[in-house]
């Protein structure tokens, strides 16, 4: 009993300590993640308190957060996964984590699922559900665009890219040289300290290369990338910067002051370039463009008047609108595009771009086209592959038409970002921490891919139906078919060869219809839809037509009656509607329709069920929208069998027929 008991007692105090030590532990990763916003060093403890806790599930959440936040996405599932086995029950927003994890992965059918059990625990209508509903949507939007065609081929930028952040590219242009100036986190620059939010080695910087000034291939860099200098740079972040029209100003953000360890806020600056001395003047901050906003700094509800978040300018063509984002008051959510204008040297009050644009999530680097009528930004808030989608909109200030998500490859499951337009929609850049980059943001050059132009074509020879010979000077008049509608495009005249061509567009579904003196005229079908290359669609599609005949009787194939019947039956159809392509084809014509019956039964009642067959025709037509005038019907009961006598039933049912002969080639509509 004494052994036992100083074995508890020993025990009990080995669990203290490491509770103890555990809870140093989590106040150590805590402090690192939430006060120092260092997430790499917040993971190694979390790590840590696993090792000694394995099932505690609040470390094996903050680990998967700080692998989120350090773009280490495959361990984040991992870790969710975890903290899920530990406990599907404490916290439901775990799910929506996970979710938007294995979206980012392009699990989309995982995410789906993960995001639908997130709703069905998530009872509450608030912007986590909101968020939710919009990954699941874009889920479903990303199968569908992932299975299109691609219109554009995305390289790396190789000569540019580093091992660690570079975004944001924009055109400078002297003369003849042109200059990429794009964002990065490198080493070399203005910053000594590690920018520990997201496991960067500095704060950012400006950065410059020339590059080979051929439009047709941008991606050839001919120069060192170089620093921007002191004079625009900062110890602090700067970056996303915009060339003014004139070619001489650079507008572009500062944060915090310029002061690394000022976590407040953001600025837009401009800094003029001198051509003389080749270089950027010093920063001056746009104060009209400044905003400020009322936030907590303690448990207390202590508030502070704090710059606001204002960045990533892009400016119209003309330089006399400024797009910018911000977090200032008056937003819907996260960061929203604003935009200002020049009234003379000076910029107006910021004003919000709208809610079709912004989302009550984030909106960032908006670009303006060539046009001055389409904006392009990336977004978090709309439906996407995942992470950051670029979109396109079309309208101006705050006046929009819904986004257009751009699509794969230009967006992917990871966040996609800072496009820039050199040529519109064909030729740019853009950034992307999607896999396969040097670091944890790349920028990307992307081109367009050629259309090969498909040249389409059908040719053939118009003959006659029975001797097979060409039929000189034919006409064959072409039809798109669309939506049910015959659309005439175009009508050719044949010469002595009878040989008529047409150039036809991909995609399409089309009608041939002959015509030529003393003949029936009649129709093909081609359709262009899976066409893949330029072509003939056949060496020879050849339109046969049957000559007229006055008062030649013609069987109408399969146009049988049930035994005493004279309803149009399901398979007469089909024939009838052919009948009704001849009459249309031919609007001349006036026929009789003359219907017989078998031997069966008395000869005055079998002349009156073939008047009730015939009708039954003629009604059918006229339903399908042939003028009653062109059409005379007549019963001939069992007088003209084809068979006789009928010894089966199948010589019954081949006299229990319909016909049609042509009478005339004279009608007209009054």
């Amino acid at each position: 009993m004494r052994l036992y008991a100083l074995l508890l007692s020993a025990g009990l105090a080995t669990l203290f300590a490491q509770s103890s030590k555990v809870r140093k532990l989590l106040a150590e990763a805590d402090k690192e993640y939430y006060t120092n916003r260092n997430p790499e060093k917040a993971a190694e403890l979390y790590k840590q308190v696993l090792s000694l806790d394995q099932n505690n599930q609040y470390a094996a959440y903050r680990l998967a957060r700080c692998y989120w936040y350090t773009n280490e996405t495959e361990r984040a599932v991992e870790a969710y996964q975890k903290a899920l086995a530990i406990n599907a029950e404490t916290c439901d927003t775990i799910y929506l984590d996970l979710g938007i994890a294995q979206k980012k992965l392009g699990q989309y059918a995982e995410a789906k699922k993960t995001l639908q059990e997130f709703l069905s625990r998530h009872k509450a209508q608030d912007i986590l559900r909101k968020q939710a509903e919009i990954e699941i949507e874009g889920c479903t939007l990303a199968e569908r665009l992932l299975a299109e065609k691609p219109e554009y081929e995305l390289r790396a930028l190789a000569a540019v890219n580093s091992q660690v952040s570079e975004y944001a590219p924009t055109l400078f242009v002297v003369k003849s040289d042109t200059f990429l100036i794009f964002t990065s986190h490198r080493t070399g620059g203005q910053s000594r300290e590690r920018f520990y939010e997201y496991g960067e080695p500095t704060y950012s910087d400006l950065w410059v290369v020339q590059l080979k000034s051929d439009t047709a291939f941008l991606g050839k860099v001919v120069s060192k990338v170089q620093n921007l200098g002191k004079k625009v740079n900062t110890a602090a972040n700067d970056g996303g910067a915009v060339i003014a029209p004139d070619g001489l100003t650079m507008y572009y953000t500062i944060c915090g002051q310029g002061k690394y360890h000022k976590y407040w806020g953001c600025g837009i600056y401009q800094s003029t370039y001198d051509p003389q001395k080749k270089e950027w003047g010093p920063f001056e901050k746009i104060e009209a463009l400044a905003g400020k906003r009322e936030v907590a700094v303690n448990s207390k509800g202590k508030k502070k008047l704090v710059p606001t978040y204002d960045a990533q300018p892009t400016l119209t063509p003309d330089g006399n609108i400024m797009y910018f984002i911000s977090d200032r008051d008056g937003g819907l959510g996260g960061t929203d595009i604003w935009y200002a204008q020049k009234v003379g040297k000076e910029w107006g009050a910021p004003v919000h771009a709208g809610k079709i644009i912004n989302t009550p999530f984030n909106e960032i680097y908006p670009h303006v086209g060539r046009d001055g009528k389409t904006l392009y930004f990336a977004s978090d808030g709309h439906p996407g592959l995942g992470g950051y989608d670029i979109f396109r909109a079309e309208g101006r200030l705050a006046s929009w038409q819904p986004p257009k998500n751009l699509g794969s490859p230009i967006n992917s499951s990871y966040d996609d970002f800072s496009l820039f337009w050199v040529r519109q929609d064909s030729l740019g850049f853009l950034a992307s921490n999607r896999p396969g980059g040097r670091g944890r943001d790349d920028i990307y050059y992307i081109k367009r891919i050629p259309v090969v132009k498909i040249e389409l074509a059908v040719q053939g020879t118009v003959r006659d139906g029975t001797t097979k010979l060409p039929i000189p000077f034919a006409t064959v008049t072409l039809y798109e078919a669309k939506e049910g509608r015959l659309i005439p495009l175009d009508t050719f005249n044949t010469d002595q060869s009878a040989r008529y061509r047409f150039t036809l567009q991909p995609g399409k579904d089309y009608r041939l219809i002959g015509n030529a003196p003393e003949y029936l005229a009649n129709e093909v079908a081609v359709s262009t839809r899976d066409a893949s290359k330029s072509m003939e669609l056949e060496a020879d599609i050849d339109i046969y037509l049957d000559r007229i005949e006055i008062a030649r009787p013609i069987v109408l194939q399969n146009i049988y009656f049930d035994f005493d019947k004279y309803d149009i039956r399901p398979d007469a159809a089909a024939e009838l509607d052919r009948l009704v392509v001849l009459l249309q084809n031919n609007p001349s014509l006036r026929i009789l329709i003359g219907a017989h019956t078998d031997t069966n039964g008395s000869e005055q009642y079998n002349i009156r069920l073939s008047n009730n067959r015939a009708k039954s025709v003629v009604n059918y037509l006229t339903q399908k929208g042939i003028n009653p005038r062109r059409l005379t019907s007549v019963g001939y009961g069992e007088s003209q069998p084809l068979i006789y006598p009928e010894l089966s039933d199948a010589d019954e049912q081949a006299n229990r027929r319909a016909e049609f002969r042509i009478i005339g080639l004279d009608f007209a509509e009054r």
